[in-house]
């Protein structure tokens, strides 16, 4: 079991969160530009006093708001299950720059990559995301408990510990 003085402060945690948020938004920007282009289109060519211009309307909101929020799903996905498989110990960007790592709570070794999964698809995407937490981001810090566990950790076995390696 990790020991309290490596578990990761809250504070720290809410940061990389912050940091990685940001980045997975701009990846999120990048794959959506051409949908946001199509929007202002539409909202040009709607003639509010055609019949049936409003059920188009919603029609369209509908499915652009569908394929933003599938593209932000695959982009938070893409983001914590690859990046840190890639990196090693559980690393995003935000956890590279507080230097956290994730490791497995009784081992304190590397995870494997299908606890990995299950911990960001399952715990962050499917639960948090779009299941029971809708604000994941703001929740996610509420429900660290006194251990410094979040659901996700719980449900993976995992633990967010601060990076020693860099103390030398």
């Amino acid at each position: 079991m990790a020991d309290e003085k490596l578990i990761a402060p809250k504070h720290r945690r809410l940061a990389a969160f912050i940091a990685d948020a940001i980045l997975v938004f701009l990846l999120w920007y990048l794959m959506t530009m051409k949908d946001l282009g199509r929007v202002d289109t539409l909202l040009e060519s709607l003639d509010p006093l055609t019949e049936g211009a409003l059920d188009r309307l919603a029609e369209s909101i509908f499915k652009m708001a569908t394929a933003f929020l599938l593209k932000w799903l695959f982009c938070q996905s893409l983001y914590f299950c690859i990046l840190p498989a890639v990196l090693g110990n559980g690393k995003t960007v935000g956890k590279l720059l507080f230097r956290l790592s994730l490791l497995d709570a009784i081992s304190l070794e590397e995870m494997s990559p299908s606890r990995l999964v299950l911990r960001e698809f399952v715990g962050r995407t499917l639960l948090e995301t779009i299941g029971v937490l809708p604000v994941s981001g703001i929740l996610f810090m509420l429900l660290l408990s006194k251990d410094g566990k979040s659901l996700r950790d719980r449900l993976a076995g995992t633990v967010v510990v601060q990076d020693t390696s860099y103390l030398g």
